[in-house]
């Protein structure tokens, strides 16, 4: 009796042997079934072009999963059964094709499951075991992913290929001339976004996003052909690194759509926070643009401007803010707070509640060593100079422009010296990095009530070559680093790179730098020559940071330092930390760090801010 479903192999009737057909040579030829490219879906497919294959259930445990797949054939649906879903389709597909063709006896038809000698007419399918490479599952139809040419095919074709009903709808998204346009792609009930600077990109960033979350590893390879693209990464930190890059997109859009005009940037950073490996539960801390060094005449002498004001840098100081904030509630009276502090073991300090994390965005490498490289040369992720006088070298920011210079040897900055025309001598961002990968991201006042913070990941969206980033942010102190009080020790943060690329911006750097940080209502405008918005002073000058410790001072009933280099000189530890860091730099061959005047901290704090 005929029945809908077909689960097992049965003893065929004298109906079903009558629909048999045995394969002609003909056909034989044309199907090809013992090429390693066909197995008995291909050949399935080419016999009965446009079959749908379901997937029925999955049963057993999370680690050994069992599948069950089914295909209709001239109104009869056959049921396959795998530890994959690709061996569960393919049985499937074999069981369709015992119902209506009889192969020759041992025809090696499924050579890519590692099965020999396999005979469609015979009552069992039998397996023989071969050792051989495991062959990655690339997808349910296992598409060739190279053209005629020799190079592999785009995301696009790739997706196309593996879901041909996938729909895709293409936004403008605001003014940002490095995502101006963002693409969806709908896949059943699964969104996937991309940005770029022009359609093509943003529809090949969603693409390969896609890919990436749907066939996990592999497809986290699938259309990457950038030369600085880091290969070792898994679905799950692209994953992590695209969320981060979306969000930080997505809150500088929202922040600044009632401000077209400030939206011109060349460098965009922020700090995301995470609460654990589940990507629902980042949060945008803060977002920032900004590439450009105060002139040397506006320096004060009150900390009320601010001498660096490239995108990262400010960042970091927007969360201080943050940081102060939570500090307060730590303190606070109230028996359950949301503050992301805990006491320490021995009730003297804070620090970060264990499932914190935070994250920094910057869709550029960090000026100075680690964008010190050629994108489209050296490809491979060996320095083929390691040698070079240039290398792992601090370095110093233009004062008033754009790039990095090596520190010339034994500089000491003046005061008089700067305002009469010397130049006023600003660390790299890379070198600044490696500097919070050793004493925090909190600073020296923040250190008196907590342990140092220090990056869980930092995510470029261009210019990533890990072997420049890693030897810049740290590697180059990793064995001339020595004597660190505890806690205080060499971070390596995870480094990646965003599936979405800002290609190069050959425009010139605008004159301003915006911030934006949680808890605040509103942006921030600071023009970038003077280190100061047009009205007052920035809530991230050092008067105001300045003024915070104090009111936390207060709080916990301790003595309040009068002055701004009083505040950092009780920072024992850390200052013994910093020491330390300078050293390792010179005994690298690096150079020596290079300080302020001495009196651009010897501000006392103003009565009000």
């Amino acid at each position: 009796m005929a029945t809908d479903v077909q689960i097992g192999l049965k003893r065929k009737t004298f109906e079903d042997t009558a629909n048999i057909i045995p394969i002609s040579k003909k056909l034989k030829s044309e199907l090809n079934y013992s090429s390693p490219q066909n197995n008995p879906v291909s050949t399935l497919n080419q016999l009965k072009p446009g079959l749908t294959y379901e997937t029925v259930e999955q049963i057993g445990p999370a680690h050994s999963p069992i599948f069950r797949i089914a295909v209709t054939v001239n109104g009869r649906t056959y049921l396959g059964s795998g530890s994959s879903k690709k061996l569960a389709k393919n049985k499937a597909a074999e069981q369709a094709l015992q119902s209506f063709i009889q192969f020759p006896n041992n025809v090696n038809h499924f050579p890519s499951a590692n099965v020999t000698n396999v005979d469609f007419t015979r009552d069992h399918f039998e397996q023989k075991k071969v050792v051989k490479e495991p062959v990655k599952e690339l997808s349910p139809t296992q598409p060739n992913l190279v053209n005629n040419t020799g190079q592999p095919k785009s995301s696009v074709m790739v997706l196309n290929m593996l879901y041909p009903h996938v729909k895709y709808e293409c936004v403008e998204n605001g003014n940002d001339a490095s995502s101006r346009f963002k693409v969806i792609v709908t896949i059943g009930e699964d969104l996937f976004t991309g940005t770029g600077p022009n359609k093509k990109a943003a529809k090949n960033a969603a693409t390969t996003i896609a890919l990436s979350k749907l066939l996990g590893d592999t497809g986290a390879v699938l259309g990457t052909t950038s030369p600085y693209r880091k290969q070792s990464v898994t679905s799950e930190q692209q994953h992590l690194a695209d969320c981060i890059s979306s969000l930080i997109m997505d809150k500088f859009h929202d922040v600044m759509k009632n401000n077209s005009f400030h939206t011109k940037r060349k460098v965009l950073a922020g700090i995301v926070m995470g609460k654990g490996p589940d990507p629902s539960t980042l949060e945008v801390i803060a977002v920032t643009t900004g590439t450009k060094c105060v002139s040397g005449e506006h320096i004060s002498i009150t900390g009320v401007s601010l001498n660096d004001l490239h995108a990262e840098i400010l960042a970091r100081r927007c969360l201080l803010l943050y940081l102060y904030d939570q500090l307060e509630l730590a303190f606070s009276n109230e028996i359950e707070n949301n503050s992301v502090f805990e006491l320490t073991s021995d009730q003297q300090r804070f620090r970060l509640k264990p499932n914190i994390q935070f994250h920094l965005y910057i869709n550029t490498a960090p000026c100075g060593d680690a964008r010190i490289f050629s994108p489209h040369e050296d490809s491979e992720d060996v320095d083929s100079h390691p040698m070079r006088a240039s290398r792992g070298k601090l370095r110093s920011k233009i004062e008033a422009g754009e790039g990095t210079i090596p520190l010339p040897k034994r500089v000491n900055q003046t005061w008089d010296g700067i305002l009469q025309g010397e130049r006023l001598m600003t660390m790299s961002c890379s070198d600044k990095i490696a500097r919070w990968n050793v004493l925090g991201l909190q600073g020296a006042l923040l250190s008196q009530f907590i342990e140092p913070i220090y990056l869980s990941s930092i995510v470029l969206g261009s210019l990533f070559k890990e072997m420049h980033l890693r030897r810049a942010l740290y590697g180059r102190i990793e064995n001339t680093l020595q004597g660190l009080p505890p806690p205080y020790l060499l971070n390596r943060p995870l480094m990646l790179l965003t599936t979405s690329l800002e290609g190069r911006q050959p425009s010139k750097a605008p004159s301003f730098a915006v911030n934006w940080v949680l808890g605040c209502d509103t942006i921030e405008i600071i023009n970038t020559t003077e280190g100061k918005p047009d009205n007052g002073y920035s809530r991230l000058c050092k008067q105001n940071l300045l003024n915070r410790f104090t009111n936390l001072c207060s709080t916990v009933d301790i003595e309040q330092p009068h002055y701004y280099s009083e505040a950092k000189s009780l920072a024992s530890n850390y200052n013994v930390a910093k020491a330390r860091l300078f050293e390792a730099f010179s005994k690298a061959g690096a150079g020596d760090w290079v300080k302020k005047p001495i009196e651009q901290d010897e501000f006392e704090l103003k009565a009000q801010m």
